[in-house]
């Protein structure tokens, strides 16, 4: 996993709002980069759930989110994109983004407890599909990085198991520690 401290490693890829998502274009810009698993995973769609639910604490800020899937475009418009994210979504299929990243998967980390007792059931209550069929790895760990305005990784979070993202009250901490 890349560390903190260093610089974020450059990518183009797929976006659904841009037609091309490049890392160095949004430089004088705080980047949050949220990595998730698949567009049909219901975990996943949760985080992406609270994220929407939660934006307004978020929207008046100076940053942009990338939220990066290991799925085609055509499937995060299927699952992902009906819940009108207001960040962008890259399409990463060939997952060369992760890897670049240095992110990999857990098979301990799918069958976490936390999983079904919290992720599922959080996921379900929302009313979120529970039926997944994975676009890669099942078992890919979620990760979050914050870089700065010169494109250095300033924090970093890997998820405890397939459910775990950061914190959005870390994320705003952050934000606030950045001036946005």
């Amino acid at each position: 996993m890349i560390e903190v401290g260093t610089h974020a490693p450059e990518f183009e890829a797929d976006g659904l709002r841009d037609q091309r998502v490049r890392l160095s274009a949004r430089r004088g810009t705080i980047v949050w980069l949220a990595f998730f698993r698949f567009a049909s995973c219901p975990l996943c769609n949760y985080r992406v759930h609270e994220m929407v639910e939660r934006w307004e604490e978020f929207a008046e800020r100076d940053f942009q989110l990338l939220a990066v899937f290991q799925s085609p475009a055509e499937r995060l418009r299927e699952f992902v994109a009906k819940q009108s994210p207001p960040f962008e979504l890259i399409a990463d299929p060939e997952m060369a983004i992760y890897d670049l990243y240095g992110l990999g998967s857990s098979v301990s980390a799918a069958l976490s407890a936390n999983v079904m007792a919290k992720g599922m059931k959080a996921a379900f209550t929302s009313g979120i599909r529970l039926l997944a069929l994975p676009d890669g790895p099942a078992t890919r760990v979620p990760a979050d990085f914050f870089i700065d305005r010169r494109g250095v990784v300033r924090e970093s979070y890997l998820g405890k198991d397939i459910a775990d993202h950061v914190p959005l009250e870390q994320a705003d901490a952050f934000l606030r520690s950045q001036g946005v």
